[in-house]
């Protein structure tokens, strides 16, 4: 297939095309050509004024039904949301029903995966059912094609569990994904806890379930010399906590935020909107402020959709009895363009994932392998039921219109 982009304004930073309009060329999945005027006969044009260009997107973390709970989602319209929501690739973390806790796992979600133009990686369990008590295979699995290992959204409370999983990953050069909450301090919570929760009379998860914890995984990544990712900072005080070690252990210690975290908080919750019930909660203002700031001046490394597809029967309940979890893939780029610049939305959820977990790179250049997603500025587009391609509808975001729409990915020799 040959594709041809006109003025496609380039946004990668490490390119010297950065931030200028050019014409590329793409012929059998390599970019040929990339100059400010190319003509071809035969190839499928995209032309827009307002077209944007980047490296592939990733996400870390996503969360699908297949296998065991294929009712929420499978793997293939997982695949198709993300392509719609301009990822070309994604990283799953584990389900409850059948956790990736075994090299057969990580096969199987190969081969059901391996039609997808979108890459889809396997992250690995950290303890065997999720259950924070005995520790996987961590180098079978590795071996296997586990990029990373990680209970998900599941917080080992066991510091001898994760200190064990830090040496291990360490033998093969790879990486533990944590999402910090001491639940000793966060049992039977429902939100964040504050203002907010104390008006609701909703029990609320304090901040210093995550920072209490920050300091604990940091300890242990000191003392292991490991690599560790702290998965989806959501308050101010675990910034500061991230903060005292970040640039003492350069490329070992790194930090990822959800994008619902950037852009609204705990008082959207007045309503008990359970679509807005999630895990790690939204906040108050000022920890928005700070995790923005974080990711401006790099102290957080990756922005994740924390895509979490729950079924109707899991939401629709009173509000402390419903599921924690929204679907992301396909509003995380519209609504991070919404206020984000492009280059650094691209670093974030391109540049950083892949060097962290050592993927292939994406770079917009002559004779590179062309993974690159688009998406034109100036122009609304609105969110609907009607275009969300999971099998679970639990966005707060029907209805919302965003002015930067995604109109494709280019993976494999595809376009999407």
């Amino acid at each position: 297939m040959v594709i041809l982009l006109k003025k496609a304004t380039i946004i990668d930073p490490r390119s010297k095309f950065h931030g200028k309009k050019q014409d590329i060329l793409i012929e059998k999945g390599i970019i040929t050509k990339i100059a400010s005027n190319i003509t071809s006969k035969k190839a499928k044009i995209i032309d827009d004024k307002h077209l944007h260009v980047s490296p592939g997107w990733v996400d870390i973390g996503v969360h699908t039904g297949e296998p065991g709970l294929e009712h929420r989602d499978i793997l293939e319209t997982t695949l198709n949301t993300a392509a719609a929501g301009g990822f070309t690739r994604i990283a799953i973390f584990s389900n409850e029903a059948h956790p990736i806790d075994q090299s057969s796992t990580i096969s199987f979600i190969k081969d059901r995966s391996s039609k997808s133009p979108v890459h889809c990686h396997a992250i690995g369990a950290l303890s065997q059912q999720l259950k924070g008590e005995a520790i996987t295979e961590i180098i079978d699995m590795h071996h296997a094609g586990s990029i990373g290992f990680s209970d998900g959204l599941h917080a080992v409370q066991k510091a001898g569990l994760l200190e064990r999983a830090l040496h291990y990953v360490k033998a093969v050069d790879s990486i533990v994904i944590h999402r910090p909450n001491d639940k000793t301090l966060s049992l039977h919570s429902q939100m964040h806890e504050g203002t907010v929760s104390t008006t609701l009379g909703v029990p609320g998860m304090p901040d210093i379930a995550e920072s209490i914890m920050i300091d604990r995984d940091i300890e242990l990544l000191k003392y292991t010399d490991s690599k560790l990712l702290i998965h989806l900072v959501s308050s101010q005080k675990g910034i500061q906590h991230l903060k005292k070690e970040k640039k003492n252990l350069e490329n070992k210690l790194f930090a990822s935020v959800s994008y619902h975290n950037l852009i609204e908080t705990d008082e959207t919750l007045s309503d008990f909107d359970v679509n807005r019930k999630l895990s790690p909660p939204l906040r108050t203002n000022n920890d928005k402020s700070a995790l923005i700031k974080a990711v401006e001046s790099d102290l957080i490394d990756i922005i994740c959709s924390n895509h979490v597809p729950i079924e109707i029967e899991g939401k629709e309940k009173e509000f402390i009895y419903a599921e924690k979890g929204a679907i992301g893939l396909q509003t995380c780029g519209p609504s991070l363009l919404e206020f984000l610049e492009p280059s650094k939305l691209v670093e974030k959820m391109s540049i950083n994932p892949r060097k962290i977990f050592n993927l292939p790179e994406a770079h917009i250049a002559k004779d590179e392998k062309a993974e690159l997603t688009l998406w034109v500025s100036n122009s609304k587009s609105q969110f609907d039921q009607s275009k969300n391609k999971s099998l679970s509808r639990n966005s707060p975001f029907f209805g919302k219109i965003f002015s930067h729409k995604i109109i494709a990915i280019i993976s494999d020799g595809k376009l999407l």
